[in-house]
């Protein structure tokens, strides 16, 4: 799907507020509220919006430890590694990459003891890690969901 220019206004309102009122964002655009509705519906199912959430701060749920672990993985096992990496709640991310290392996770914890926890016990198990590399983000000066449309 090609995204029109109206389009992206609608995506560029929806990232700054995802709950203002379609009858606000089609007056703002200059359109109907059936127009708009349709666009939106439309990009829902060409996958362009992919959902609607809601952003939680981390800190304020008990969740204020973040790492960057960079695994490398026996090519042959990237599949099944991937797999299983996606079935923990703690990866917020994941991240094939070109290079030596092969996938990038963002891991969220409560603790450095659970932090810990999960590189010896749940990382370590996984048949085909060959080798992870963790970095302790000290503190997030910027994180975004938003594209620079």
């Amino acid at each position: 799907m090609k995204v029109k220019d109206v389009d992206r206004k609608i995506l560029k309102l929806l990232q700054e507020d995802s709950r203002k009122p379609f009858r606000k964002i089609a007056t703002d655009l200059n359109i109907s509220e059936p127009t708009l509705y349709n666009r939106i519906k439309k990009l829902q199912e060409e996958m362009v919006i992919e959902g609607f959430t809601t952003i939680i701060n981390p800190d304020a749920v008990g969740f204020p430890y973040l790492a960057f672990i960079m695994l490398t993985v026996e090519p042959s096992k990237e599949k099944e590694i991937i797999e299983k990496l996606s079935a923990y709640p703690e990866i917020q991310e994941l991240h094939l990459l070109f290079g030596e290392k092969n996938i990038l996770i963002k891991l969220r914890t409560r603790d450095i003891n659970s932090m810990r926890n999960f590189i010896t016990n749940k990382l370590r198990s996984i048949n085909g890690i060959l080798k992870t590399e963790s970095y302790l983000s000290m503190k997030t000066e910027k994180e975004t969901h938003r594209i620079p449309i």
